[in-house]
């Protein structure tokens, strides 16, 4: 850069640091996968996504709202293995519809309401529901339907599972372990049905659904009423 003196002679001086800006940064591990599933859910003209697992917190379940701050200052600094083990599943209007109306009937018509009360005629009820709503799930049309149907169902059963722990039902070959085994039985032989068949995504929707059936799967394992088997893979 050059500069006048007093008497007009030209004359130089240092050159002023360079106003570029400085270089992006690279984005986060956390914020390379969500960019990739908004992508994935725009390509697949989808209205979102169900986080189905999220990243596993070490300690007590229990946090103070200190804690809870502390934890998101930390999401910036997710490794790409711990971001890895997230699991969603794409959701479009059909599945959104097929949610609502299973949920309504896993909550006896309450989900509405912010709390729920049940009792154990409720979870006998819902128990004896439940093979209708899966030969109900089989017989639609198409099997993007019947995927939606049974995907909602089993969220719906496993977000209100009251009936699990409260019902009449509950020995070896009796209505809950019948239910249970018929609705494994129908996603046994669902699964067995490609991604393009089933009209979901494989980079997100079937691994999501294969954590959420195994997340099941374990849940009524563990039951202390009794042993049961959701032997739910092709």
């Amino acid at each position: 850069l050059r500069s006048s003196d007093p008497l007009g002679k030209a004359s130089t001086g240092p050159s002023p640091p360079s106003m570029s800006a400085p270089p992006a940064s690279a984005p986060t591990p956390k914020d390379a996968h969500f960019d990739r599933l908004k992508a994935s859910i725009d390509a697949h003209g989808c209205k979102g996504s169900m986080l189905v697992v999220g990243i596993s917190k070490e300690g007590s379940n229990s946090e103070s709202e200190e804690e809870e701050e502390d934890e998101e200052g930390k999401e910036d600094s997710y490794t790409v293995e711990q971001v890895g083990t997230l699991r969603h599943i794409l959701i479009n209007d059909a599945r959104d519809e097929a949610l609502n109306k299973a949920l309504d009937f896993a909550s006896g018509g309450q989900g509405n309401n912010g709390f729920m009360m049940t009792n154990t005629h409720d979870g006998n009820m819902l128990i004896f529901g439940i093979p209708d709503e899966v030969k109900k799930a089989l017989k639609k049309k198409t099997k993007p339907e019947r995927f939606d149907s049974l995907f909602a169902l089993t969220f719906a059963l496993d977000s209100h599972d009251y009936w699990m722990m409260d019902n009449e039902c509950w020995e070896e070959g009796d209505e809950m372990d019948q239910a249970i085994k018929g609705l494994a039985k129908a996603w046994k032989t669902t699964l067995k049905s490609t991604d393009a068949e089933l009209g979901i995504d494989g980079e997100y929707s079937r691994p999501g659904v294969e954590a959420m059936l195994g997340m099941f799967e374990k849940k009524v394992k563990e039951l202390d009423s009794g042993e049961y088997s959701f032997k739910w893979k092709p």
